[in-house]
């Protein structure tokens, strides 16, 4: 099908997807500094510490999930107004990204302040407000495609869960190719052109099963040797403990203003974190010992690790009182300070991807037969996303340097004694 007609006033050169158009609306929001600041994140955060060529930034991504969302609304023979809202909208959510991106990501989610409150608190107060204003849409009509998705034949399409996700299939291609790694081959135009609208959920031809399988092998095998790389994580855990020190200092919470917050980025914390106020509290004194050891990669090391299916175990650790119990009682064993204790688990907002982010239940594969279409679950055809379905996760506890053997024994006696065999 062919690109609706769309005028653009700027091309970016990207090296993934070649040139990219932007309209003058979404031209007028690129040059914002709140968009501009974007260069300045990195993203993943921890990424660069094991794959030093994956140094990208959000702006990169920023341009490359508009370009992927543009391909898949037109796959989905979307009208041009509901693309050009879907391009909206996906500049918007990264553009509500804050320094140290998806370590950000959970510190704000888990207090209140998603990724979807933020996109819409950028569309309703921020720079960028008049700039819609005074285009052929309206504040309200953004916000309500960030809350409820942009509507396709029938359904709303959010770009925050759909399954076959345009971020993701960015964020896949982009993080291999500058990680130097081959573990994202995966044909997503393809994919795109066999994806359909029916019977109110996302429909793949029955023929393209094997590329549907060859996107969720990407995400599977970027998973294991990216995004959950224990080195990466250790990286992450770490900028994470420095939120929950001293986040008060660095930035102020977007409660209902996000002006302040949509102008701090990577630099900020670094410059706050080396150049500490007289008199410092204890939380931001550890904060910045913390941030000098990232700083010069003296990481967190890997204690313990098993994989765990014990499903109260997993939700206790996913709640921070519950996961800072787990590595309390760790700690209080292993006769250690809790601050020198860290547990990760997988499916947490930290995680750019992991297996089952993205819920594969409103995803069939079709066919036209003789007697009309015909359509099939996805998991009875696929073994590749029914093992997304599995409860098993690896849980790991890191511990800083010193502590590794006392902190070994303990976790590992935890993990097992919640192991299921």
């Amino acid at each position: 099908m062919a690109i609706p007609d769309l005028s653009f006033s700027i091309e970016i050169k990207d090296p993934l997807h070649g040139y990219i158009g932007l309209t003058e609306l979404e031209e007028s929001i690129l040059d914002l500094r709140m968009t501009q600041r974007l260069r300045s994140i990195r993203a993943p955060a921890g990424i660069h510490q094991v794959y030093p060529g994956a140094d990208q930034s959000l702006m990169g991504r920023l341009i490359g999930f508009l370009h992927i969302t543009d391909t898949l609304f037109d796959s989905l023979r979307a009208e041009r107004e509901d693309l050009l809202k879907a391009r909206l909208v996906s500049m918007f959510l990264t553009i509500s990204r804050g320094p140290w991106s998806n370590v950000m990501e959970e510190y704000l989610t888990v207090r209140g302040r998603n990724r979807r409150t933020r996109a819409k608190m950028a569309v309703e107060n921020s720079p960028a407000t008049e700039i819609i204003e005074n285009s052929s849409f309206s504040v309200e009509e953004i916000v309500d495609v960030i809350e409820n998705g942009i509507s396709v034949k029938g359904i709303d399409v959010d770009l925050l869960t759909i399954p076959i996700n345009p971020e993701l299939v960015d964020s896949l291609e982009r993080d291999a190719y500058f990680a130097g790694v081959e573990y994202a081959q995966l044909e997503y135009r393809r994919l795109f052109d066999a994806t359909r609208i029916a019977k109110n959920k996302i429909a793949v031809e029955r023929g393209s099963v094997y590329t549907l399988e060859s996107y969720l092998s990407a995400g599977a095998n970027m998973y294991d040797a990216v995004y959950y790389h224990k080195t990466v994580r250790a990286a992450e855990l770490m900028l994470l403990r420095i939120l929950d020190e001293a986040a008060s200092m660095l930035f102020e919470f977007p409660r209902e203003d996000s002006k302040e917050f949509l102008s701090i980025d990577d630099w900020t914390f670094h410059d706050m974190l080396m150049h500490l106020p007289e008199d410092p509290t204890e939380e931001v004194k550890l904060a910045a010992k913390v941030f000098d050891s990232f700083r010069n990669r003296y990481l967190i090391k890997l204690a313990s690790s098993r994989a765990i299916a014990d499903h109260a175990f997993l939700t206790k650790l996913a709640t921070p009182d519950g996961l800072y119990d787990v590595e309390r009682e760790i700690a209080e064993e292993a006769d250690i300070d809790p601050k020198n204790v860290y547990v990760d688990y997988p499916n947490r907002p930290s995680v750019e991807f992991y297996p089952g982010k993205y819920s594969l239940d409103d995803v069939v594969f079709f066919e036209r037969g003789s007697r009309g279409y015909e359509f099939w679950d996805v998991m009875d055809l696929s073994l590749i996303a029914r093992s997304y379905k599995r409860d098993l996760r690896p849980v790991r506890v890191y511990t800083t340097r010193g502590y590794r053997s006392r902190v070994k024994k303990v976790g590992d006696r935890l993990l097992e004694s919640v192991d299921i065999p």
